[in-house]
């Protein structure tokens, strides 16, 4: 094992010290130190202050077998990697959004001027570091979930869990409140799998006597949630019905940072609903392309061009681009898409095109100009022959119709 690359690698990759002992680690042994930093140091956390909480949290049964994330006076954090040959310490680091941690050391405080110098990473990034540490050092693989169940997840924490499901449970079948049926869910998501806009509306109508389940205390935070997990299954939904993945997930995000931007909870409830309907729509326009097509069998390769497709809207895509990028003839690719779409592959990337260029007429301020050079255009020109050509308008008619009054005005300088 390269332990001085690895300490280099890590060190790099946090801006943080990482320090090594022969295994155990022992009071008044020196460590091997490497940090990239100059302006970086840490005479806090010694040899002598980690032998007594190994000490301390060996007493309590705590001790770490696994790496143990802590904390020093809930403001620093560290990991200590225990391994046959080598103790690993890496830190300290700050995080940017609170972490728990099982263990801390609040005596002695880390000085003010090691805390400032810290780094400030995710802990999603450090934790990657620990693990890549850990399992090249042992023959055993140490998932994120392992880690995180040993270091932040309290004991008592599922037992308090299942306590409050039990008396939630003997409340409601006491007050006779049962949740909504679920053959009503199935039957507005089932809707938006079809494409059913009339049907989504029906279910949407639908009276019922159960409760929606509380999923948060807050009015707001509770409005919030119940939106991100009905847009999340919408967006599933949606994907069966055959709209692209990574379209319904970026649609997902959207809709998504949009709720969380919104308070009052008359108006989540509306967006949440005109969100499914924006679903349904976009699968029953899906359907509408392919009617009076021959149905065939699904081919993967065909979804797989259509993703390559979406992902490079903003460039000049060509068939050959596709054909390397999946190891296919082009000539094959482009005969077993027009089989199973019944367009051409230059033809289906015009539409997707036209459709995102109504997208920035309706609700962006970009010009013509700008538009047709951010899809890959080579000229405005041409996107206008070829938006007029797939929906009877030009770019000025289809602005003037359908755009946002917000949009119109800021492209008009008002």
């Amino acid at each position: 094992m390269n332990t001085a690359y690895l300490m280099r690698h890590v060190s790099y990759g946090l801006h943080t010290i990482v320090k090594t002992w022969p295994h155990p680690v022992r009071p008044g042994t020196a460590p091997e130190v490497f940090c990239g930093r100059r302006d970086l140091q840490d005479t806090f956390l010694t040899a002598e202050i980690l032998c007594r909480a190994l000490d301390e949290w060996e007493q309590t049964g705590s001790s770490p077998s696994l790496p143990a994330l802590f904390s020093a006076s809930r403001k620093l954090y560290y990991a200590y990697i225990p391994s046959p040959e080598q103790d690993f310490l890496i830190g300290p680091v700050r995080f940017s959004s609170p972490v728990r941690m099982n263990r801390d050391i609040d005596e002695p405080h880390p000085p003010e001027e090691t805390a400032a110098a810290a780094p400030e990473c995710e802990f999603s990034d450090f934790t990657s570091h620990v693990l890549l540490v850990y399992n090249l050092l042992h023959t055993s693989f140490l998932s994120l979930d392992d880690l995180v169940a040993a270091n932040c997840m309290d004991s008592s924490m599922e037992d308090a869990i299942m306590e409050d499901y039990s008396t939630l449970v003997f409340d409601r079948r006491e007050q006779e409140q049962p949740h909504n049926p679920y053959d009503q869910e199935l039957r507005e998501f089932t809707s938006i799998e079809l494409g059913d806009v009339d049907m989504l509306r029906r279910s949407l109508q639908e009276d019922y006597t159960g409760k929606i389940g509380t999923l948060a205390k807050d009015e707001v935070r509770q409005m919030r949630n119940r939106a991100i997990v009905v847009i999340t299954l919408a967006s599933r939904a949606a994907i069966r019905g055959g709209l692209l993945p990574e379209i319904s997930f970026s649609m997902s995000d959207v809709f998504i940072q949009s709720i969380e931007a919104e308070s009052d909870t008359a108006v989540l409830l509306n967006m949440m609903h005109q969100f499914e309907f924006r679903y349904a729509e976009m699968v029953a326009d899906l359907n509408s392309q392919k009617a009076g097509r021959p149905r065939k069998d699904q081919n993967p390769r065909v979804d797989q061009c259509k993703d390559y497709i979406f992902k490079h809207l903003h460039e000049k895509i060509r068939i050959q681009d596709i054909a390397d990028e999946l190891y296919l003839n082009a000539n094959y690719l482009s005969e077993i898409f027009h089989q199973h779409e019944g367009v051409t592959i230059t033809e289906f990337i015009l539409q997707e095109k036209v459709g995102l260029t109504k997208n920035l007429l309706t609700y962006s301020p970009y010009t013509y100009s700008e538009i047709a050079a951010y899809l890959g255009f080579s000229s405005q020109s041409h996107l206008g022959k070829t938006f007029r050509r797939l929906t009877g308008l030009t770019l000025k008619q289809y602005r003037d119709r359908y755009g946002v009054r917000e949009f119109r005005i800021k492209k008009a300088g008002l």
